[in-house]
């Protein structure tokens, strides 16, 4: 299963616009659409999903993906990826970016330097051992940087991505009005985050209720979601 996964992604990329030449090599920190080179005017989103995959919102949320023909980048837990590996091989095999956001989401600036390596490691060898490929994407929890993480991403030849526009479907400020107001507010080269796991403070289920609209939005401002496998 694993070799033809990887068979798939890589005999049959996805390129949005063949017109445009894709950058040989990405930022070291990717925040936003418009630092690749190409897409700096170019009516695009990058929409990504933190803290997967969940058993009940990750499914919810490839469903409607997949219905409303959008794409997008999941940046998933090693150890959630172990429990559920058939919903990484979902991802992947509708055309998503699955990229690492370490094995257990322990706060970069909490945990001593070898730990931080090895939380970067462990999720990407959880990820390859399912995909049978190294990821090219890392997330850091809660987007804190740490020098030993961004050295183990950088010798496994990954690209730290972070985001322009956070949803924040969490904690408080993650009401239906908040997340609905802020879907709305995206915008040309936004780097979008959103949760599909759970955890602690998360609302997937805001996120689940507001993609349709999202997805009717955008087409009506002409704007695609694109995964990062497809602009860098």
């Amino acid at each position: 299963m694993n070799s033809e996964i990887a068979k798939r992604v890589t005999v049959n990329p996805v390129v949005l616009n063949p017109s445009q030449p894709r950058q040989s090599s990405s930022p070291t920190i990717l925040k936003n659409l418009k630092h690749v080179s190409g897409y700096l005017h170019s009516p695009l989103v990058c929409l990504t999903f933190d803290d997967g995959p969940d058993p009940v919102y990750t499914p919810a949320i490839l469903d409607l993906l997949a219905l409303h023909k959008i794409r997008a980048s999941f940046f998933v837990l090693g150890e959630a990826a172990e429990r559920f590996p058939r919903l990484v091989e979902r991802m992947l095999n509708e055309g998503h970016t699955v990229g690492n956001h370490t094995y257990s989401h322990r706060h970069p600036w909490m945990i001593s330097p070898s730990r931080a390596k090895d939380e970067v490691a462990r999720g990407s060898e959880a990820i390859q051992k399912i995909t049978g490929q190294a990821p090219r994407w890392f997330r850091p929890p809660h987007g804190r940087l740490r020098r030993a993480m961004l050295k183990q991403v950088q010798a496994e030849n990954m690209t730290t991505v972070l985001w322009s526009h956070s949803i924040i479907d969490w904690g408080p400020m993650g009401t239906e009005t908040g997340v609905a107001q802020r879907l709305h507010d995206i915008k040309f080269g936004d780097i979008v985050l959103m949760h599909d796991g759970q955890r602690q403070h998360n609302h997937p289920h805001l996120i689940v209720q507001q993609l349709p609209k999202l997805a009717e939005w955008l087409v009506q401002r002409g704007i695609t979601a694109v995964t990062l496998d497809q602009v860098a």
